[in-house]
């Protein structure tokens, strides 16, 4: 129903490990050690503003046993150049509360407003609707957050009536909109069973 990705392109290995691959990206399900090290590369001052998580980047526990971050509540995933290697992209979903999948992400500063975070956003939509079987993903931006905006709508994303507020991890809340994007034909063809992240 959305973009041009077809089911085969998924491939889903053991210990919860996902990837596919686009026109120029190269989407894996990362450990949590290398997405936190990915998030601080792509977080820049207004980046970790508008996502509430001060100037040191979010607050993530380690783990020595460095799980993939997938589970049943949700997964995250890495864009990077399939050439250089570099992190161009993360975009993950996690149940919000409201028990939907709620999607968020952040593109590195050099790669933002060249489509990268769209190619990105679309990768990670078609893996829920088409290989874990979500029918419907929900997300939010900040009301005057234009590029969060013309980001969810161009993937296909619809808002949702009225204005909501959020609590975001720094305590601040803000007005924000809320969207959603339908697949009725989802389908779960995910074969691998893996241990959810706590």
């Amino acid at each position: 129903m959305f973009g041009h990705v077809a089911a085969s392109a998924f491939k889903c290995g053991f210990g919860g490990f996902h990837s596919a691959r686009s026109a120029r990206l190269e989407l894996t399900v990362p450990r949590r050690q290398e997405l936190v090290d990915v998030w601080a590369q792509l977080a820049d001052p207004e980046a970790r503003f508008r996502l509430g998580w001060g100037e040191n980047g979010p607050v993530v526990e380690r783990d020595e046993t460095d799980p993939m971050v997938i589970a049943d509540t949700g997964a995250e995933f890495v864009g990077r150049d399939p050439q250089t290697g570099i992190a161009v992209a993360s975009v993950g979903f996690g149940r919000g509360g409201d028990g939907f999948m709620e999607v968020g992400g952040l593109v590195h500063p050099a790669f933002r407003r060249f489509g990268f975070g769209r190619e990105a956003l679309d990768l990670v939509c078609a893996f829920a609707h088409r290989h874990f079987g979500i029918v419907e993903l929900r997300a939010r931006c900040e009301t005057d957050n234009e590029a969060s905006r013309r980001w969810l709508a161009a993937a296909g994303f619809l808002p949702l009536e009225g204005i909501s507020m959020h609590t975001l991890p720094d305590g601040r809340s803000m007005a924000t909109i809320r969207w959603r994007r339908l697949d009725p034909t989802a389908r779960h063809r995910c074969k691998q069973p893996f241990t959810p992240v706590e």
